[in-house]
């Protein structure tokens, strides 16, 4: 049982021991071994764990499970995932993750994807949930080789309206490096701090949104790719998708009002992708 003083409030920060912090540290390697995919390395610290459903004449699929049940301002979450040549992963995860209010500090993401020639990996977890006063510092480091292939997805909801909660105070740094055989082919930082609170809703920044998505796309023939998802989104109210080529890569991005929508518009982008390129959907996503 924690003492009196083992939480305490500095105005409206909330103040956690360093004993209840999450710290989780996941790695997973894979090599093509006798015509499959094979696990060659597994390794979990902390709160967070892989799951593997049985997958009969499948590749492997890892489902990521947050036992902590969210995340908070100090937390951190390491993920490391390799793939040898010819190798293919499919992860998602469980359920959403949550990012709760900061006490000062922020919750710290940080991906690390190594990706070996011929080797595929599809990356779609379900979507990511900031609270009121979150902070969070995500990073995304990726190494890819140049005949290896990604799909890459991420959504980002801004509080959850349906259930009446907002984002209005908070921070976010969001950080993006992609490298193909060697060479910087993608960079980029979003930030945003709303200490003041309410910028988020200012017409130069989301306006009435309150989701993004993300698809990001390293596979052949990326022109016909581009052309193909561009005839298969769906224009519909709230809703704002554009898809374009950076350096060889297709990048669809999304903002929406409704943030169901975006995350239905998004996944039926994604099944559309992984059955042109004869890839498994994920089954955490099968009952949409």
């Amino acid at each position: 049982m924690m003492s009196g003083n083992a939480l305490r409030s500095d105005g409206d920060a909330l103040r956690l021991p360093p004993a209840v912090r999450v710290e989780a540290r996941l790695r997973l390697g894979l090599a093509h071994l006798d015509g499959q995919s094979r696990l060659t390395e597994r390794h979990e610290a902390g709160a967070f764990r892989f799951r593997f459903p049985r997958a009969h004449g499948r590749s492997p699929e890892a489902v990521l499970v947050n036992v902590a049940g969210g995340l908070a301002g100090g937390d951190s979450v390491s993920i490391d995932l390799r793939l040898g040549p010819g190798a293919e992963l499919t992860l998602s995860s469980a359920t959403a993750e949550r990012i709760y209010r900061s006490d000062g500090s922020a919750t710290r993401l940080s991906n690390r994807l190594d990706i070996g020639p011929d080797a595929r990996m599809l990356w779609l977890p379900q979507e990511t949930i900031l609270f009121e006063q979150a902070a969070l510092e995500r990073h995304f480091e990726i190494d890819l080789a140049a005949t290896g292939q990604l799909v890459l997805g991420e959504m980002l909801y801004f509080g959850r309206v349906a259930s009446g909660e907002t984002f209005t105070r908070g921070a976010i740094r969001d950080r993006w490096r992609l490298r193909r055989a060697g060479r910087l082919a993608l960079a980029e930082d979003l930030r945003l701090d709303l200490a003041g609170g309410g910028a988020l809703r200012d017409p130069v920044a989301l306006g009435e949104h309150v989701a993004l998505g993300t698809l990001l796309l390293a596979l052949p023939d990326p022109q016909d790719l581009l052309e193909a998802i561009r005839g298969n989104v769906a224009e519909e109210p709230g809703l704002e998708i554009g898809t374009t080529l950076v350096d060889g890569l297709v990048l669809l991005r999304a903002a929406g009002k409704d943030a169901a929508l975006l995350r239905r518009q998004l996944l039926r982008v994604a099944r559309f992708v992984l059955g042109r390129i004869g890839m498994p959907y994920p089954r955490a996503f099968t009952n949409e």
